[in-house]
């Protein structure tokens, strides 16, 4: 009986760690409206949590956001990686 019960625990821990690797995120609406000035048309609905992670990244280290770094085409690339 508790060979059952930890089975059933150890598939649903598994199960609810699935579901959270592939939860849509979302971006705030600062960086949204940043990204959407300089890529209209960009499509933020579907972004992976790697997108995520190299979007966020990006937007905080204010040296990246120069118009020299072309922040612009750096969110290009990532968003194309989808």
């Amino acid at each position: 009986m508790k060979r059952i019960l930890l089975a059933t625990a150890l598939i649903a821990a598994a199960a609810t760690g699935a579901v959270a690797q592939t939860a849509p995120v979302a971006l705030s609406s600062a960086i949204t409206t940043q990204i959407e000035a300089w890529v209209p048309g960009a499509d933020l609905s579907s972004i992976t949590t790697a997108q995520y992670a190299q979007i966020v990244a990006l937007f905080s280290n204010y040296d990246n956001l120069s118009a020299g770094s072309d922040p612009a085409g750096q969110v290009k690339k990532i968003l194309n990686a989808q």
